[in-house]
């Protein structure tokens, strides 16, 4: 029975973890408890916009930019 339940939880994650990744997640992790996937919402406009603006920084905004929208998403098995 407890291993009947296991295996309903990981099916469960399994689609779960199809559903972000058609929904432009990536797979950065997986192992026997968790599905770790990773998104980037930063936009090409943005960051061409900062480069413009902001030459004079060094690019420091473009950077801090880029790593602020990344997104972390843990699903558990």
């Amino acid at each position: 029975m407890e291993n009947q339940e296991q295996t309903q939880k990981r099916e469960e994650a399994i689609k779960d973890m199809k559903m972000y990744l058609a929904n432009d997640w990536n797979l950065k992790e997986e192992t026997p408890e968790y599905f770790l996937l990773t998104r980037n919402t930063s936009s090409t406009t943005v960051h061409i916009l900062l480069a413009f603006f902001f030459f004079w920084m060094a690019f420091i905004p473009n950077i801090v930019y880029h790593f602020s929208k990344k997104e972390k998403k843990k699903i558990l098995k």
